[in-house]
């Protein structure tokens, strides 16, 4: 699959856009920063009580670009839910081995429930894109992937900032990943047979930050016709199994104890009506390992070999590869296998050989399975304008190198179309919100092109 986008080398609207920005008197590009910023904040760009930044250089890509993305993520999706169903048959002691940190009511699940964690209702493949413009997938989510109200926020925001009166009429042209998700929920339950009108609960820990994006959703869900749609803790969810309910799962199974109501209702998630359904071994990154070293398993289709081939990068597991193989670093990554928002990830190339070594040590003292290795995917700066927010001071426009990566959603659901992107700038490698990172307005170029005109 030789997919490029234009990414490292911007698509002309986005150039067009930035060089925009840049012409600006000072004074006016923080006042749009000022505006994008608190637009975004009230369409929900929050985590918890503080606001996510808005990247203000937005990212255009062709539309064929976006479908092409939007395909390959579904085909390593389902090449990666096909290569777990491959080992659970076919290599039980490997699983072992991959899955061993997963918590008690996960490891139920994995144990009765993982067919029906197959119908995967959103992952969420990450993209790093290097310096030729090829997509590289650096890890695939699958048990709660944020971010499809969170873009919207972003793209929202800015056309409202940029051209307020054809801000909604603009956006309508672009893919909405908040409403692909609110269908394809819909999608699902229709599948499976739920009543109309559906009563959906979106279900949240105590405190979430994320709740603003749950909230957006339930609009969304309200707008197509369910009966009802809210959010709730585990303290107020209603567990009846009442056909006409949906269970919309955004709590990680490890914070509920499977002898619990709520635990048992995950295990029995078509009565419950429950997407996301438990499934926190396809996002062990030990998995994408195990997909990168059998991207020829006769298991997949000949499109899910090419896109395994072409997308993923080298991966394994760090027991399955020696220090002399890694080098002095440079060429590599390591990462725990099950952790997540960047937190353990180590970059050879910017700690330096020795450091690496002592990481390395550090890592192989831990139980097998815990670490994976994989190839430094080089993905240059780009100069963008960002909001900054400063304690105190007002929110202005900041301009530096950032690292922009591109993640894409993608669905199981029979019927449910590919799924579209989000674009996050951090000024480090890790590009991740919890680290510091923002979001950066994606359109299609066309998209972009036209509210520069119409500015």
């Amino acid at each position: 699959m030789d997919l490029r986008v234009h990414l490292p080398e911007l698509a002309p609207a986005a150039v067009a856009a930035h060089e925009r920005l840049a012409a600006l008197p000072d004074a006016r590009r923080d006042e749009l920063a000022r505006l994008a910023q608190d637009r975004a904040a009230e369409l929900g760009l929050m985590r918890g009580p503080q606001q996510i930044p808005l990247v203000l250089s937005p990212v255009a890509l062709p539309r064929e670009e976006l479908s092409a993305l939007g395909r390959a993520a579904r085909l390593v999706v389902s090449a990666l839910v096909k290569v777990c169903r491959e080992l659970i048959e076919g290599s039980p002691d490997r699983a072992r081995l991959l899955f061993h940190h997963l918590s008690p009511l996960e490891q139920e699940a994995l144990r009765t429930r993982w067919r029906e964690a197959e119908e995967l209702l959103i992952g969420r493949v990450d993209w790093f894109v290097d310096r030729g413009g090829r997509p590289r997938a650096l890890e695939v989510n699958a048990t709660i992937p944020a971010m499809p109200a969170y873009s919207d926020a972003a793209a929202l925001a800015w056309l409202q900032a940029w051209t307020p009166a054809r801000a909604e009429a603009l956006f309508g042209k672009s893919h909405s990943n908040a409403g692909w998700l609110a269908d394809g929920l819909l999608q699902a339950a229709r599948r499976a047979r739920r009543e109309l009108p559906l009563r959906v609960q979106l279900l949240h820990r105590e405190g979430d930050p994320q709740r603003s994006e749950l909230v957006v959703l339930s609009r969304l869900l309200l707008q197509r016709g369910c009966a009802e749609a809210r959010t709730c803790a585990p303290d107020d969810v209603a567990l009846d199994g009442a056909p006409d309910r949906v269970l919309y799962r955004h709590l990680f199974a490890r914070y509920v104890q499977p002898e619990t109501p709520l635990g048992r209702a995950f295990l029995d998630p078509s009565r419950h009506g429950m997407w996301n359904r438990v499934d926190g071994w396809l996002e062990t990154k030990g998995l994408l390992a195990e997909l990168s070293l059998r991207a020829a398993s006769p298991a997949l289709s000949s499109e899910e070999r090419d896109a395994v081939r072409s997308l993923v990068p080298w991966t394994r597991l760090l027991d399955d590869v020696s220090d002399a193989e890694l080098g002095t670093g440079e060429a590599y990554i390591l990462k725990r296998s099950h952790d997540y928002g960047g937190k353990s990830v180590v970059i050879g190339r910017d700690i330096g050989p020795a450091a690496f070594r002592g990481v390395l040590a550090f890592a192989r003292r831990d139980p097998p399975g815990s670490w994976v290795a994989q190839e430094l995917v080089h993905s240059p700066t780009l100069d963008r304008f960002f909001a900054v927010q400063a304690p105190g001071a007002p929110v202005h426009a900041g301009r530096g190198p950032l690292h922009l990566d591109i993640s894409t959603y993608a669905s199981l659901i029979e019927g449910v179309p590919a799924g579209g992107s989000v674009c996050r700038g951090a000024a480090g490698r890790v590009v991740n919100i919890v680290g510091g990172g923002g979001v950066a307005p994606l359109y299609p170029e066309d998209v972009l092109r036209e509210s520069l005109d119409a500015a």
